[in-house]
């Protein structure tokens, strides 16, 4: 071999950063995505969402332009300490959207399935070849009390929201394109089509009694109508995206619609575009009231809808109406540039016709509200979505993080609490349960609890994001035996960095008071601060299990669930441009202006392997080849298509210890090929990393 060194700026991970009760990782062998989240009275969090369960390529045309996902339906319980249990899965080719929680902890989910759908005492019995809306309820203890599509036979439909009430009602909305959907006297039945002339669907909801024999009431919302030849060839959905109940049993739909909805006297705006809110009436005769919320003219979508006991409606979203109907002294009455969205909240009083407050959130870029949640007290938090790198903080969390967590004190006025986070950890769900206690959850699979009353950044206490393979990738809860992790957080380490030295060929495995400890088994420590610590995984650690990360930093610990899993590699990216962090044949290091000459050889550096000969944390001094039956990772494949499909084994030479770096980092030496123009990715027994670049003479592989 030619070249064993890697540039040190090529082992770094970025920063990023978070304090108080938990943050736990919900997982197992297939990737989870979380929907939504609930609580109970006892502090629980319930968490409804999809796992992955295959990647299916479909070729388009000779070439590959998709893929299609399959994905069951999971429903876990997270308790007070963290530690999680899967109370079922179900279906197939099925997804959640949402779950909510009665008094009696009974446990309501909501979505779609385009396959045989699992099915208990149902109300509907046939589903759509498309999809079709299903309603579950179970007991606290994970078993099915009844199951049942809901939403018509004669076309597609998907139910986004439910709620629940005392009494074990479930409440449900979501959209509907079948001509058959449930419709009861008193509430509005608007029209649907699915023809090629034009395609409408209504903004479906419904009231199911507690042991799912009967549909108390059901009616659907839809616009479009007033749009007459417009409408020629044109797809007008109507969908609800949300929906509460109050203790009178008042429900409350928020969502999204064309022109045409059939509002009432009195209500805030009776003719627009967009977003909606509507109330029906707890007898389920009536509609207390329909109104949107803008004319319009300019974009703007409804995302999250939440009641207090006095029948006031809490919503967010996000805008680009400089017109959106924001309140005299709230706290931010006017965009703060021209974005392509800004987040709102808003109060919206129990007659529909006024706004009680209503506020702009958000700065320079784009921001969007995809939650919202009130206090026992009347204070309002919202999580989103943000590029806004100037977006209102009262505290520092991170630096550039792509979401924001925000409580707006109960006149709207004024932020409470605001602080950016990283991407995929607060914006997917938000809850507060009986004591105030603020619960969260990322798209892949992190949930987070903590007092409201100390949210991260305001205290000095120990808090975790979650971790990431130090070459890249999602925030999430996911490790390898002997990979190289980045772990994020708050107060987890000193305020002056430490680095670790190898006086002895080893890393030591406690820096400046810190220790990580994974299944009781010391970690190798790289880096130390306040927001960020660097470590290597023991290589004792068994694949396919869950298991503890206890972060310790002098005598305060932080506890974290984790998942291990055999492989998940990860090639280091140079920080200076777009490709792998590679060097040439040459020993110079491939970029856009120094490419590889064709079919020559590079060498890489990965993490998450799996397997490596030797020592934790011992400091590599030699090249020592060891590909082997165990590590089946003899081939570095290019991508064709999207999803990596007809893969081309590229020959590999050298596969082992990376000389000077600790174990863990390992080189593969390869051959590339100025042929390829779709880039590259490492597989390890199954495992695959992202897709990297390769620079070559003779093109460039992305």
């Amino acid at each position: 071999m030619w070249f064993y060194n890697v540039p040190a700026a090529f082992i770094c991970a970025a920063a990023v950063a978070q304090a108080a009760s938990y943050t736990s990782y919900i997982g197992d062998q297939y990737q989870y995505q979380i929907s939504a989240i609930a609580t109970d009275n006892a502090g629980n969090t319930y968490v409804a969402g999809s796992r992955i369960l295959q990647v299916i390529p479909q070729p388009v045309g000779g070439g590959i332009s998709y893929s299609e996902t399959v994905t069951d339906v999971f429903v876990s319980k997270v308790d007070s300490s963290g530690n999680s249990t899967v109370l079922g899965t179900f279906g197939n080719n099925a997804q959640a959207s949402a779950i909510a929680i009665d008094p009696s902890g009974n446990i309501y989910v909501t979505g779609a399935s385009a396959s045989a759908f699992p099915l208990q005492n149902p109300l509907q019995s046939t589903s759509y070849p498309q999809g079709t809306g299903f309603l579950i309820k179970l007991a606290a203890n994970g078993s099915v009390i009844y199951s049942t599509y809901l939403g018509g036979t004669l076309g597609a439909s998907s139910l986004s929201a439910v709620a629940a009430d005392a009494q074990g009602n479930a409440y449900v909305a979501g959209w509907t394109q079948a001509s058959d959907y449930p419709q009861t006297p008193g509430l509005p039945a608007g029209p649907v089509s699915d023809t090629p002339d034009a395609v409408i669907g209504a903004a479906f909801f419904a009231k199911i009694n507690p042991a799912g024999s009967q549909i108390l009431y059901a009616g659907g919302l839809s616009g479009g109508v007033e749009c007459g030849a417009t409408c020629q060839g044109n797809t007008v959905y109507n969908v609800s995206t949300a929906i509460a109940v109050d203790p009178a049993g008042n429900a409350y739909i928020a969502g999204n619609a064309a022109a045409g909805l059939p509002t009432t006297a009195g209500s805030l705006l009776g003719k627009g575009l967009g977003p909606f809110v509507a109330k029906v009436a707890a007898a389920g005769n009536a509609m207390d009231y329909v109104t949107y919320l803008v004319a319009g003219n300019y974009f703007a979508s409804i995302s999250a809808i939440a009641v207090d006991s006095a029948g006031d409606a809490y919503l967010s979203g996000s805008t680009s109406d400089p017109a959106f109907p924001v309140t005299p002294g709230a706290y931010q009455t006017k965009l703060a540039g021209t974005p392509a969205s800004e987040a709102f909240v808003a109060k919206l009083n129990p007659s529909g016709s006024a706004m009680v407050w209503a506020t702009f959130l958000g700065a320079s870029g784009g921001d969007s509200a995809q939650t919202v949640a009130v206090t026992p007290s009347g204070t309002v938090w919202v999580s989103g979505t943000t590029q806004s790198a100037d977006y209102p903080t009262t505290v520092s969390v991170t630096s550039g993080g792509g979401e924001f967590l925000t409580e707006l004190d109960s006149t709207g006025a004024s932020l409470v609490y605001s602080g950016l986070f990283p991407t995929e950890t607060v914006a997917q769900g938000l809850a507060v349960d009986a004591n105030a206690a603020l619960h969260s959850a990322g798209s892949f699979g992190l949930v987070s609890e903590f007092p409201a009353s100390a949210p991260p950044g305001q205290t000095a206490a120990l808090w975790t994001f979650g971790l990431i393979n130090a070459a890249g990738g999602t925030l999430s809860g996911r490790l390898a035996p002997g990979e190289l992790i980045a772990i994020y957080g708050l107060n987890i380490g000193p305020t002056s960095p430490a680095y670790a030295g190898a006086p002895d060929g080893f890393l030591p495995t406690k820096l400046a008071g810190v220790q990580i400890a994974i299944n009781g088994v010391a970690a190798p420590l790289l880096y130390v601060s306040a927001t960020q610590i660097n470590a290597v995984t023991p290589l004792e650690l068994t694949a396919g299990s869950d298991t503890q990360m206890q972060l310790t930093i002098d005598a305060a610990t932080f506890n974290v669930q984790v998942r291990v899993d055999a492989a998940a590699p990860g090639v280091f990216i140079n920080p200076n441009g777009g490709g792998a962090a590679a060097i040439n044949q040459d020993g110079t290091v491939n970029s856009p202006g120094n490419p590889a000459p064709d079919a020559s050889y590079v060498s890489i550096w990965t993490t998450g392997t799996g397997y490596f000969p030797g020592t934790d944390g011992q400091i590599a001094t030699a090249a020592n080849q060891f590909c082997t039956s165990e590590l089946s990772m003899c081939s570095v494949l290019t991508s064709a298509g999207f999803l990596n499909v007809g893969n081309i084994p590229q020959p590999v030479i050298y596969s082992g210890a990376a000389p000077d770096l600790v174990n863990g980092v390992v080189q593969v030496n390869f051959q590339v090929s100025a042929s390829v123009q779709n880039g590259y990715f490492l597989s390890v027994g199954g495992f695959k990393s992202t897709v990297f670049t390769i620079y070559t003479s003779a093109g460039t592989s992305q």
